[in-house]
């Protein structure tokens, strides 16, 4: 079995198809305040969508993965990014690579003392790393129906235990691991979905990943999703999220 819960032809395609196009907006808006550009590595890029919002603020964007089907569905759908295996706590770069890291959602799950020790040897002067995420999400703007749905779904197929460290501006923050919050933001937004954009996008979240590598077939998960979901109300769904520009001390 895979060991990795995103590591699968499935889910790669998944993250590539039917994620909430949320990157780009985030990235500009954390990047004008950085003044951020140069070239730029993007630290667990999954199939590449967090990298291909980079690439409009760098001379040189390259993404980086560690779960093999993520990377090949990236480097298949990369128009001028660059692609690379590599972990986050082995950086496989020389010193003084890059004027700026991007993380999106991928520090959760990597040794945080490890990867900031490789951030500031790969990092130029000056240099900083960008970490956001987002929640998933989970209601209507002006309703509860989608709310209440997405509360069953979560008590149907729970999220897996102690696999993501909890992150946010506060705790990246308290980390003392050489790098300082410099400037941070927690926002809400919401992005137009239709219902079958939705059902695909909720198949790609760690709870049905973490259902399927317990056995439980994801034809049925996705069989539950289109039967329960809510019909009508579509719209705008809200999420909420974060980004930090960090710095190291020195």
């Amino acid at each position: 079995m895979n060991n990795n819960p995103f590591g699968t032809a499935a889910m790669s395609e998944g993250y590539a198809t039917a994620r909430p196009a949320l990157h780009g907006w985030i990235v500009e808006r954390a990047m004008k305040r950085a003044g951020g550009g140069g070239e730029v590595l993007d630290v667990g890029c999954g199939a590449g969508l967090s990298t291909a919002a980079v690439g409009p603020w760098a001379r040189r964007a390259v993404g980086m993965e560690p779960a093999v089907s993520m990377l090949i569905t990236a480097r298949r759908r990369g128009a001028k990014e660059e692609f690379v295996a590599g972990q986050a706590e082995r950086l496989p770069f020389a010193d003084g690579s890059f004027d700026w890291l991007t993380a999106a959602g991928s520090l959760n799950y990597v040794d945080l003392p490890a990867f900031f020790g490789e951030a500031g040897r790969v990092l130029r002067a000056r240099g900083g790393v960008v970490v956001y995420d987002f929640a998933p999400g989970r209601k209507w703007r002006t309703s509860r129906g989608l709310e209440d749905w997405f509360k069953e779904f979560m008590e149907r197929y729970p999220s897996p235990p102690s696999e993501a460290k909890v992150l946010d501006p506060s705790i990246l923050g308290g980390l003392n691991l050489g790098f300082r919050v410099e400037e941070a933001e927690e926002f809400e937004t919401g992005i137009p979905m239709e219902r079958d954009f939705y059902r695909r996008y909720m198949m790609t979240e760690s709870n049905v990943a973490y259902a399927i590598r317990r056995g439980i077939a994801a034809s049925e998960i996705e069989g539950w999703i289109e039967e329960t979901m809510p019909v009508a109300g579509w719209g705008e769904v809200l999420f909420r999220g974060y980004w930090a520009i960090m710095r190291a001390w020195n």
